[in-house]
């Protein structure tokens, strides 16, 4: 059975370590500033399967085909602090689940994933200016579940479960070019390594200001990733590409 003590543990443990600092700031410095931006991601999703560095096949998964299958997502980016200093947690939540029948047997798959990074920022001209670097801990975690079934009366046979963890060091920038008082384009690169074979993210919005005060932003814009892990003699490597679109609250 799905233990939610498992990703929450990270989850908690790293958010805990990072939001405080940039409220610490905030208090030193003056008021904090925050923003969350809930956030959606269309992906389309390539995945490279090896066994013991021999290719054993390919897929491609589209975002029609993931709406399919999904039962659960969530998105969100936080991040907060003042003076020269802020911090981030950035947290994706996917639960899916599929049944295919073979000859013999249906296989009934149940998976959860969750990714969360979480940085602390350096920004030379002050929290909201241009530029920013940073640096931190990406976390990937991964639990899926096998049931089959006999396909002639449907009868349980066997079920497995596979869970693995990575932790990774983060370091990355992140660069605002402003074209006028409300557009303007953001953009964030980085990569992480440590229990991973590695990872990099790019990233690309246009960003319109709203209301009255211009203190919120509709975001639209496109995301990629690479990733690679090991799970003893498998290799697996993905990568993810597609439009994104957000909101972003700041206060």
């Amino acid at each position: 059975m799905f233990k939610p003590s498992s990703y929450l543990g990270p989850v908690i443990s790293t958010l805990l370590v990072v939001l405080p600092a940039a409220a610490a700031q905030g208090e030193q410095t003056g008021a904090p500033r925050w923003s969350i931006t809930p956030y959606i991601w269309a992906t389309e999703t390539s995945v490279d399967l090896a066994f013991r560095d021999a290719d054993i096949g390919t897929g491609e998964i589209s975002f029609g085909d993931l709406l399919d299958v999904l039962d659960a997502a969530f998105m969100i980016h936080v991040e907060g602090g003042g003076g020269n200093w802020s911090a981030f947690g950035d947290l994706t939540y996917l639960k899916t689940s599929d049944s295919s029948e073979r000859t013999v047997f249906v296989i009934d798959t149940d998976s959860k994933q969750l990714f969360l990074d979480g940085a602390v920022a350096w920004w030379p001209g002050g929290v909201g200016s241009n530029f920013n670097l940073y640096g931190g801990l990406r976390h990937s975690g991964f639990d899926d579940r096998y049931t089959f079934r006999l396909a002639i009366d449907n009868s349980p046979v066997e079920e497995r479960r596979s869970t693995k963890d990575y932790y990774d060091a983060l370091v990355g920038l992140r660069y605002r070019f402003d074209f006028s008082e409300r557009w303007s384009l953001l953009t964030r690169a980085d990569t992480s390594f440590g229990d991973s074979e590695g990872t990099v993210f790019l990233q690309a919005n246009l960003a319109w200001t709203v209301g009255k005060r211009q203190l919120n932003r509709i975001m639209f814009g496109y995301q990629y990733k690479t990733a690679e892990f090991r799970d003893d003699d498998l290799r697996l490597d993905f990568e993810y590409r597609g439009p994104m679109a957000g909101f972003n609250f700041r206060f």
